[in-house]
């Protein structure tokens, strides 16, 4: 008699511990059915950044995707590749999602409603410098070092770069990771007349590299570059995941909590 009460206590409890469970993933869907989003990044900072050189600091664009995901639920791995691989990867279906990407480099990606940032593309050159870029025709005899997959915005100076190219007389492309401090050093050792860089990274990297004064800016780009973070056309979910980063973009913006997030790399 008492085997077959303590039985049925265990079919009970059993049934009770179904029961929880079910309504466990009834009221925490996310919790119960977390997923995983694989990000392709770049070493880009204060965009993107390799925690392991920034004192653990993994750049404004992942904290906001960070924020955005985690919250909702979602294990977040980040890869750093070189840009070019990074891209491909993405549209390939190999990541899930690229965190920092020029819409205009790879418009078939899934984005969200709105860049996190915009910003002008700077005209680096050594201070003391006497020229300035005034146009593509200001750019006749001087050797300009950009990234290679970059978008410079401009439509004449974006025509201009890609004809003179293979022309290293004209430019200088550059392959590969850590783009900003690479050109940054070619431009201090000659190799280069100017370097081409987003306004937030050229600051950020002149500061960590100590040489603010070194280095000043000689003219902008007309146009301002939108980063943005897109999504793989070929996951199923990717519209789904810009809409959940859309929706923290906007919240960020409206709350001033994105200055905060920029202030921590001292970019505002």
């Amino acid at each position: 008699m008492f085997a077959k009460k303590d039985e049925e206590k265990m079919r009970t409890a059993r049934w009770s511990v179904l029961f929880v469970g079910w309504i466990g993933i009834c009221l925490y869907p996310t919790i119960a059915w977390a997923e995983t989003i694989r990000f392709a990044t770049i070493d880009y900072c204060p965009f993107t950044c390799d925690p392991s050189k920034e004192a653990g600091k993994e750049g404004f664009m992942t904290d906001v995707v960070r924020e955005a995901f985690e919250q909702a639920g979602y294990t977040l791995v980040i890869d750093m590749l070189p840009y070019a691989r990074a891209v491909d990867s993405v549209q390939t279906g190999k990541y899930d999602g690229i965190i920092v990407v020029g819409r205009d480099y790879a418009p078939n990606l899934v984005y969200p409603d709105e860049p996190t940032v915009v910003q002008r593309v700077a005209f680096l050159v050594n201070s003391g410098t006497s020229w300035k870029y005034t146009g593509v025709e200001s750019l006749s005899g001087v050797i300009v070092g950009i990234v290679k997959g970059f978008h410079y915005v401009d439509p004449d100076l974006i025509t201009y770069l890609e004809k003179e190219q293979r022309n290293e007389d004209r430019v200088h492309v550059i392959h590969g990771e850590s783009t900003t401090r690479r050109g940054l050093l070619m431009l201090q050792a000659n190799r280069v007349s100017t370097f081409l860089e987003g306004e937030y990274s050229a600051v950020y990297q002149l500061d960590k590299m100590g040489i603010r004064e070194a280095v000043t800016i000689a003219g902008f780009t007309t146009e301002a570059f939108e980063d943005y973070t897109g999504f793989s056309p070929r996951n199923p979910d990717a519209a789904r995941h810009a809409e959940i980063l859309s929706d923290k973009i906007t919240d960020l913006k409206k709350s001033g909590r994105l200055d905060g997030i920029l202030r921590r790399y001292g970019i505002l």
